[in-house]
């Protein structure tokens, strides 16, 4: 079954307006519970099968993931599987990869918190199948991710950059006494980690970063982290008291314990990252100042849109040579960088669950 040719221009089109950082955007679609992803592809068969392949499948912070690929399975009518462990297990990662390309797929998306999936990633660039990265990724090269097509997702230094300005922005204030929480060792956290710091020693260096607590990117662990916070820092602030968390776990915990020993909200200006359900409600409570996503369903919607392309012939033959694969060239950018956006009081209701739409399909297998 061969697609039809508008995929090259619709993914020039979409790439043209992927920028680096964090900004802001709109947002429109169905109303709750209508879906609306019927695309243009609505009368073929579905002929190709890709795999996304991760670690953390059943965590809350990929339920947009699941959203997005749901969408994109109906919108080009294609099949979409899911594999990999629902706790954090890459070396379990790169097996599911292993399995996935016995399988011979049209695609495979993955992700890379660390190295753990690289030789995986390799084998399937060898036998021929495409792979995009997508959320976070290993250095700056190709070759760092293990000759996939493109890696799809925020520039985790620039966003933590944008996190620092964020705070600055809600608290009003150069200078105050800091905490950043996040699980560390993860690739994108570290990153955005040095962001933070990259940008107050440059623009708000009155900032004072007291301690940098794990709250290993768990809901539990966070609640705790969130209390030795409270417990073991609050009392040597000075001036303004900021809090930053890095992952999908961070602001539910440090709210949460702010609940529990009875802290004001507002007593403080956090700003964390993602969009688990309960960290839109601290939003609406006022604990939570902002919180900074990725649009990771763009992310996945933007995965298969390339590999249905690169299948289909378009960008893998843009002539910038004679012979792309015997030149070594590969017309995909090496990084294409999503925008992340601040969820505010002002507009946390557009992105709570009841209002999102009804993107359900037998062609996603979660």
């Amino acid at each position: 079954m061969k697609k039809l040719g508008i995929l090259g221009l619709a993914l020039i089109l979409a790439a043209a307006i992927v920028a680096v950082g964090c900004g802001s955007g709109s947002s429109g679609g169905a109303a709750a519970g209508e879906s609306n992803v019927k695309g243009i592809y609505a009368n073929l068969d579905p002929a190709r099968t890709y795999y996304l392949c991760s670690s953390h499948q059943a965590h809350t912070y990929f339920t947009d993931s699941h959203i997005g690929l749901r969408y994109a399975a109906e919108y080009f009518n294609v099949r979409i599987v899911a594999s990999g462990p629902d706790a954090w297990d890459t070396q379990a990662q790169a097996q599911a990869i292993e399995q996935a390309i016995s399988r011979q797929p049209a695609g495979i998306i993955t992700r890379m918190w660390d190295n753990s999936p690289l030789d995986a990633i390799r084998q399937a660039t060898r036998a021929g199948i495409p792979v995009v990265v997508t959320e976070t990724r290993m250095g700056e090269t190709q070759d760092d991710i293990g000759g996939a097509l493109t890696y799809i997702g925020l520039n985790n230094f620039d966003c933590g950059r944008d996190t620092a300005r964020e705070l600055v922005k809600q608290s009003g204030t150069t200078s105050g006494t800091l905490v950043l929480m996040g699980n560390w060792g993860a690739s994108n956290t570290d990153a955005k980690r040095a962001g933070v710091k990259s940008w107050l020693a440059e623009n708000a260096p009155g900032w004072r970063i007291i301690a940098e607590v794990d709250d290993q990117a768990d809901t539990a662990a966070a609640i705790e982290a969130g209390k030795a916070i409270i417990n073991n820092y609050a009392s040597r602030a000075t001036g303004a008291i900021g809090i930053i968390g890095l992952d999908s776990s961070s602001g539910t915990g440090i709210s949460q314990a702010m609940e529990e020993l009875n802290v004001p909200a507002g007593s403080a200006t956090i700003v964390v990252h993602d969009r688990e359900p309960s960290t839109l409600d601290y939003i609406e409570k006022g604990y939570i100042s902002a919180t900074l996503i990725n649009k990771t369903a763009t992310d996945e919607y933007m995965a298969i849109l390339l590999m249905e392309d690169w299948n289909n012939g378009g960008i893998k033959n843009v002539p910038i040579s004679s012979d792309n694969a015997a030149a070594g060239i590969t017309a995909v950018p090496d990084n294409m960088y999503v925008t992340a956006f601040a969820i505010t009081k002002d507009n946390v209701r557009y992105f709570k669950a009841d209002v999102m739409p009804d993107t359900r399909t037998s062609l996603y297998n979660r």
